[in-house]
C-alpha cells in the first residue's frame, strides 16, 4: 500500500498540472477566437445590417463573451479536474494491479531459484561422493602420490618396497570402511553352472551368451560386494573437486 500512495501522490501532481494548463491554454484559444469573431460580426452589421444570421451570431458571440468567465470557464475547470481525477484513477488501478502481478512473480521466481540452488548442490555433493574414497585412500595409504610418480626412475626391487606400504594401508582402509567380500565362493578357473534366476547385477555373462539360462560356464572374476559402507563423514568442503588439501607445516 505504501508503494500505491508513493506513485500516486507525484503522479495526481503531475496530471492536475497538465490538465490545468492544458485547460489555461483552451480557455485562451476560445476566449480569443470569440473576441475575433464578436469584432467581425460587429463589422459586418455595420455593412449588412439587414442580414438576420449575422445579427443571431453577433448576439451569441456577445453572450458567450459576456459570460464566458462566470459560466464557461468554471464549468471547463470542472470538467478538466475531472478529467484529472478520472487519469489518476485510471493510472493508480495500472500500478495497483502490476503491483499484484509483481507480488504474485516474486513467490515463483524465489522457488525456481531455491530449485536451481538445490540441483547445485546435490551436483556438488554428488560428485563429492564420487571422490570420497579416493580422498580415504589418498589419506590412509598416499594412493594418488603413488599414482603420480614417474616410476620409470626406479627399480623394480625399490618399487615393491614403496607398493608394500600402500598396499597395506590402502587394504586396511577398504576392510575398515567396506569389508569387501567375493561374490562368488568359487575360484578363477573353476566350472560354474549359471541358473535361470541369477542376480544380472552380481553375475556378468562374456562370452557366447546366446539361449537363455541355465548356462555353464567358467569363473574368470569372483567379483566383489561391499558387506558394509561405513565411510566417514564428509568434511563439509565446499569445493568439491578438492580430493585432498595440501599440507603445510608452520614453523
Amino acid at each position: 500500500m505504501e508503494h500505491v500512495k508513493a506513485f500516486s501522490r507525484p503522479v495526481a501532481v503531475w496530471v492536475g498540472f497538465f490538465n490545468l494548463l492544458t485547460c489555461l491554454l483552451v480557455l485562451g484559444g476560445i476566449y480569443w477566437i470569440l473576441q475575433i469573431v464578436s469584432a467581425e460580426l460587429r463589422g459586418l452589421m455595420q455593412t449588412a445590417p439587414a442580414a438576420p444570421q449575422i445579427a443571431r451570431l453577433a448576439q451569441w458571440s456577445g453572450t458567450a463573451l459576456k459570460f464566458f468567465w462566470t459560466a464557461l470557464a468554471p464549468a471547463a475547470l470542472l470538467f478538466f479536474i475531472f478529467l484529472t481525477f478520472l487519469t489518476w484513477a485510471i493510472l493508480r488501478s495500472v500500478f495497483k494491479r502490476r503491483l499484484r502481478v509483481a507480488a504474485a512473480q516474486r513467490p515463483a521466481a524465489a522457488a525456481a531459484a531455491s530449485k536451481e540452488d538445490a540441483a547445485r548442490q546435490s551436483g556438488d555433493m554428488n560428485k563429492r561422493i564420487f571422490l570420497h574414497l579416493i580422498a580415504v585412500l589418498q589419506k590412509e595409504g598416499r594412493l594418488l602420490d603413488f599414482f603420480s610418480e614417474n616410476l620409470a626412475q626406479y627399480n623394480d626391487s625399490q618399487i615393491g618396497a614403496a607398493v608394500r606400504s600402500i598396499h597395506e594401508n590402502c587394504k586396511k582402509a577398504i576392510d575398515k570402511y567396506l569389508s569387501p567380500k567375493a561374490v562368488l565362493d568359487q575360484n578363477e578357473g573353476d566350472e560354474i553352472s549359471v541358473s535361470h534366476d541369477f542376480d544380472p547385477n552380481a553375475l556378468k555373462l562374456v562370452g557366447n551368451v546366446t539361449g537363455r539360462p541355465p548356462f555353464q560356464g567358467v569363473v574368470r572374476h569372483r567379483g566383489w560386494r561391499a558387506l558394509k559402507i561405513d565411510m566417514p563423514m564428509l568434511s563439509g568442503q565446499q569445493d568439491p573437486w578438492i580430493i585432498a588439501p595440501a599440507e603445510i607445516e608452520i614453523r
